[in-house]
């Protein structure tokens, strides 16, 4: 195993069980966080970046009522898998994980779209997120390409897959704590400044770094590639 993937198996450990059942493959090669994990990171990070941080600044009103009740149902979704597939009700599938996990990410990731545009960038409350056609065309478009992806995933786009998701984790955990770092200095201005950023950067080292430590800890072992 190269060095590549040797610390993706080790970022994945932090966050996730990585049951090998519970992976997602490209051919022969699985992914290094499970089905729903997948699902969860890649839908937020993809959809925030096509509301915020690359578009849409400007919006900082939550989104209209319609989009926020389908983002309830994309959460709701996730916790009735979860919780009927943890009671024995029922057995999932991976595909059915990946989905839940998805349609739960991209749920959160309106809602926190509205809050990143208004206090990292200082969007008014009056222009909501994702109330433009062109809001959700982009949404369609970048989540589509992305479930397209998890969903067929061909052996040949093994790397790209494992790439994005790579970026997908990290981008969420760091896009989450830039939030925080500049609710709580919000007095100094708005955008991503350099020291904001950085700050960013290491909550989510700290935060990796501590979840890796405690579940070698509880679990005994590290991770066990697949």
């Amino acid at each position: 195993m190269g060095w590549w993937d040797w610390w993706l198996w080790q970022l994945g450990f932090a966050v996730c069980h990585q049951r090998p059942e519970r992976l997602l493959r490209f051919g022969d090669n699985a992914l290094f966080v499970c089905a729903r994990d997948t699902g969860l990171y890649v839908s937020f990070f993809t959809l925030l970046l096509a509301l915020s941080l690359l578009r849409g600044r400007d919006r900082g009103g939550m989104p209209p009522l319609p989009v926020m009740a389908l983002a309830a149902c994309g959460v709701l979704f996730l916790a009735w898998d979860g919780l009927t597939s943890y009671l024995g009700f029922r057995e999932s599938t991976n595909i059915v994980r990946f989905s839940s996990g998805f349609a739960a990410g991209a749920g959160l990731a309106f809602p926190a779209a509205a809050l990143t545009n208004r206090a990292v960038f200082g969007g008014g409350r009056t222009l909501k997120a994702g109330s433009r056609l062109s809001d959700l065309f982009a949404v369609c478009l970048a989540g589509g390409v992305a479930a397209a992806l998890y969903l067929w995933r061909p052996a040949g786009l093994f790397r790209v897959g494992q790439l994005w998701l790579c970026i997908s984790l990290l981008g969420t955990f760091w896009s989450l704590n830039l939030l925080l770092v500049c609710l709580m200095r919000e007095k100094e201005g708005r955008g991503i400044s350099p020291g904001r950023a950085a700050a960013a950067l290491l909550l989510t080292a700290l935060e990796l770094a501590g979840s890796y430590t405690l579940h070698r800890v509880f679990q005994g072992r590290g991770p066990s590639p697949s």
